[in-house]
C-alpha cells in the first residue's frame, strides 16, 4: 500500500478501537502495522493521541494532557528493555490495564466529572459512571485523578455467559466490554460491575510512592499495585513475574507500566506530544501459533449465526484448541479467508483464541463462500448492517447473517436449551440434543413442540418416546421439568421468554424494581408506564419497546400459563444488621465450584455486601483455597483481611 493508505489504515484502525470500541484488529496486528510505518517513514506523522470526543457526548479540554507511553517489548527487545531501565533508574512498576482511560475531575464537594482521554486534550463527559463513585467524598485531593475502567476476567466470563443463554452477540474480550458499557448513551445494567483503578495525578510531580500513598489516603477509588526491585537485572525478573500475578487474578491487562520513581520526573524528562518519556510500557506477546485452517462451520443461534472457523490442533496458554469464533460475516471477508490458509491463532490474557492474520497460500482455492440458505432449515438468510463498520470491506458486506424464518427447528432448540440451561431454569438432561429431538431438529423424529414453554405439556411417554430414552431417564427428565416450574424467581422468569436480547441482568433488575409477575405484567401491558420503565438503570427507550412488544408480552402471557414466579423478597440495605447481628463486605475471586454470581445472591440474601476490590472495609477474601497467594489474597493479608475457601463461607451462610 501507499504511504497515504498505510497512514489512513492506522488512523481507521484507531477510530475504530478509541472512538467506537470495536476494534477491527487485535493489539498485535495493530503494533505490526505501526511498527512497519516508522521503519518506512518514520514516526512524525504518528505523533498524536488517537481518540476523538464523540459528538454524542459533552466535549471537555482537559487541564493536563492525557497522552500515552513508548512501548517496549519484553521478548524480543531485551536490550532495550535493559537500555529503558537504566535510563529511568530508580523506578517503580505498575500494571498496564487493559480498559478505558478516565480521568476523574473533582467538584467542591468531592464528587466528580468523569471524563474519557479523548484525543488526550479533548475528552468526553460520561452521562453515567459506576455507582458508588457516583458521590462526594470520592476524590478529596483536589486534584484531577486519572484511572482506567475495566472489567475483571470473572465478570467477563459471567456477563458472556448470561449473553449466551440470552441469545445475545458475546463480548470478544474484557476491553471491549468495558468501554462500549461505559459509553453506552442510556445506562448499561453492567455498569456497576465494572472497576475503576487509578495509578496518576498528572498535575503533581512528586516521587510515585508519594503519589500512591496520596491516591490510598484522599480517594474512594480502587488503586493499583506497584512494586519495585533493587537492580536491572532483579526488576526484569520482578516484571515478568508481576504481569504473571495479575494474568492469573484475572485483571485484564496487556503490559506492565515502569516509572522512574523519584520526584521531578516529569520536569527532568520531558516527553513528546505522543507520550511522556519519565515512563515506558513493557508489552508482552499473546501466546500465539500458526495452524491451517480447515473449514468454516456457521452455527445457528436464537438471533444470528456465527462463523467458527475449525483449523488443525493447537495449544495455546497450556490448553489445545481447534476453534475460533469469527465474529460475523465482515471478519470473514476483512481475514480474506480460502480453504487450507495458514492463519495466525492468538489466545490473548488467558480469554478465547481468535484468528488475528491469514498468510494465505501459494495458490489458495476459492475463498469461503458467504451462506445463502440456514444450514438448520434452509430458508433464505437475512442480514443486517453492523453498527460498526470495518475498514476495506465494501459497503455491502458490513452485515452480520441470521436466518429469518420463526419456525426454524434448530432455533427453537436452541431457545430449548437456553430455557434448560443451568444458568436459566436449570432442568437437568434437557441438553442441546435433547432439545433437538423434541423440536424436531435432529431429523430422526417429529417435533413434539411448537414453543420453548411447551416442555410444560409434555408427559412422561413424551419423553420416552424420544430415541435414546429409557423408562428411568423419561421420568427423571419428567420430573425435572416439573421442578423447574415452581422454583423459578421473577429474574430467572423474564429471561425464560426466550426473547432475544432479554436475558438475566434485564430479568434481574425488573424483579428488583417490580417485585411480582403481576406487577412486571401490567407494567408491560400500560402504554403509560414506558417512562417508568426507561427509568430502570440499563433499560433504554429501544428495549423498553422490546418489553412492551407483542412478541415479548405473548411470551410472558404463554410461559406464565405454566411457571407462577416466586415473590421477591429486597435484602436489608447495606448497614442493616443481620441474624448474625452484623453486615458483612465480601470479595469473591478465583475460580469456585459454581459460578460468582450464585454465592453473590446467596450473600447479598443474608444481608452482606460484596465488592470487586479488597479494602480495610473487607471483611472475608473468598478464595478456592484459603491458602492462596494471588494479588488479591496477599493484600487481604497486608490489611489483615480474612480469606477463606468455600468451606468456610458455608457456615457463615449457615449461621445467616
Amino acid at each position: 500500500m501507499t504511504r497515504e493508505e498505510h497512514l489512513a489504515a492506522i488512523k481507521a484502525a484507531d477510530a475504530a478501537y478509541y472512538d467506537s470500541d470495536t476494534p477491527v484488529m487485535t493489539d498485535s496486528e495493530y503494533d505490526r502495522l505501526r511498527a512497519d510505518y516508522i521503519a518506512k517513514y518514520g514516526a512524525a506523522d504518528l505523533d498524536y493521541v488517537p481518540g476523538e470526543a464523540a459528538a454524542a457526548f459533552s466535549k471537555f479540554r482537559h487541564t493536563v494532557p492525557v497522552i500515552s507511553l513508548a512501548k517496549v517489548k519484553f521478548d524480543e527487545e531485551r536490550g532495550k528493555l535493559e537500555n529503558e531501565l537504566r535510563r529511568l533508574w530508580p523506578v517503580l512498576h505498575e500494571p498496564k490495564l487493559d480498559g478505558l482511560t478516565v480521568v476523574a475531575y473533582p467538584k467542591a464537594d468531592g464528587s466528580c466529572t468523569f471524563v474519557t482521554r479523548g484525543d488526550g486534550k479533548i475528552g468526553e463527559v460520561l452521562p453515567a459512571f459506576i455507582k458508588k463513585y457516583e458521590t462526594g467524598g470520592v476524590n478529596r485531593t483536589g486534584e484531577a485523578v486519572r484511572g482506567e475502567v475495566f472489567m475483571d476476567v470473572e465478570t467477563f466470563s459471567a456477563i458472556n455467559a448470561e449473553r449466551e443463554a440470552a441469545g445475545e452477540e458475546l463480548f470478544r474480550n474484557p476491553r471491549n466490554a468495558a468501554a462500549g458499557i461505559l459509553r453506552n448513551k442510556e445506562r448499561s445494567v453492567y455498569l456497576d460491575r465494572l472497576r475503576y483503578m487509578v495509578y496518576d495525578i498528572p498535575t503533581l510531580d512528586v516521587a510515585e510512592p508519594e503519589k500512591l500513598a496520596t491516591l490510598r489516603e484522599k480517594t474512594s477509588f480502587e488503586v493499583a499495585s506497584a512494586g519495585s526491585a533493587e537492580s536491572v537485572e532483579e526488576e526484569i525478573a520482578a516484571i515478568e513475574k508481576f504481569y504473571e500475578e495479575h494474568l492469573h487474578d484475572g485483571v485484564p491487562i496487556d503490559g506492565v507500566v515502569v516509572k522512574n520513581a523519584e520526584a521531578g520526573s516529569l520536569a527532568r524528562f520531558g516527553g513528546t506530544n505522543h507520550h511522556n518519556s519519565n515512563a515506558v510500557a513493557v508489552k508482552f506477546r499473546p501466546d500465539q501459533a500458526k495452524t491451517a485452517l480447515r473449514e468454516i462451520v456457521w452455527q445457528v443461534g436464537r438471533d444470528s449465526l456465527t462463523p467458527v472457523a475449525v483449523f488443525d490442533e493447537v495449544e495455546l496458554d497450556g490448553t489445545t484448541v481447534s476453534k475460533a469464533s469469527l465474529h460475523n460475516w465482515a471478519n470473514v471477508r476483512r481475514l480474506a479467508l480460502h480453504p487450507g490458509d495458514t492463519v495466525l491463532v492468538e489466545k490473548a490474557n488467558e480469554i478465547i483464541p481468535q484468528v488475528i492474520q491469514n498468510f494465505g497460500q501459494e495458490t489458495p482455492p476459492a475463498p469461503f463462500a458467504r451462506p445463502t440458505v440456514c444450514p438448520a432449515c434452509g430458508a433464505a438468510i437475512a442480514s443486517r448492517r453492523l453498527e460498526t463498520a470495518i475498514p476495506d470491506i465494501p459497503e455491502d458486506e458490513q452485515i452480520e447473517l441470521y436466518c429469518p424464518n420463526d419456525a426454524c427447528a434448530e432455533k427453537l432448540a436452541q431457545a430449548v436449551a437456553y430455557l434448560g440451561s443451568r444458568r436459566l431454569l436449570a432442568i437437568d438432561g434437557l441438553s442441546v440434543m435433547t432439545a433437538r429431538k423434541l423440536a424436531g431438529a435432529a431429523g430422526e423424529t417429529k417435533p413434539k413442540i411448537a414453543a420453548p414453554w411447551d416442555i410444560f405439556r409434555l408427559a412422561v411417554e413424551d419423553f420416552r418416546a424420544l430415541p435414546g430414552f429409557a423408562e428411568k431417564s423419561a421420568a427423571s427428565l419428567y420430573e425435572a421439568v416439573q421442578k423447574a416450574r415452581t422454583a423459578c424467581d421473577l429474574a430467572h422468569f423474564v429471561a425464560a421468554c426466550c426473547v432475544p436480547g432479554v436475558g438475566l441482568t434485564v430479568g434481574g433488575a425488573l424483579m428488583r424494581r417490580y417485585h411480582t409477575a403481576d406487577a412486571l405484567f401490567a407494567a408491560l401491558t400500560d402504554e403509560t408506564k414506558k417512562d417508568e420503565l426507561t427509568a430502570i438503570d440499563g433499560i433504554g427507550e429501544t428495549l423498553a419497546a422490546i418489553l412492551q412488544g407483542e412478541t415479548f408480552t405473548s411470551a410472558f402471557r404463554a410461559l406464565r400459563e405454566h411457571i407462577t414466579p416466586t415473590v421477591y423478597e429486597p435484602p436489608p440495605e447495606s448497614g442493616e444488621k443481620t441474624a448474625t447481628g452484623k453486615s458483612l463486605t465480601f470479595v469473591i475471586t478465583g475460580k469456585l465450584s459454581r459460578p460468582r454470581d450464585e454465592i453473590k445472591a446467596d450473600l447479598e440474601a443474608k444481608g452482606h455486601k460484596v465488592t470487586g476490590s479488597v479494602s480495610k472495609n473487607t471483611d472475608y477474601l473468598l478464595c478456592e483455597s484459603k491458602d492462596s497467594q494471588s494479588t488479591k489474597a496477599k493484600k487481604a493479608r497486608e490489611l489483615g483481611t480474612r480469606v477463606i475457601g468455600e468451606s468456610e463461607l458455608a457456615g457463615i451462610l449457615e449461621n445467616g
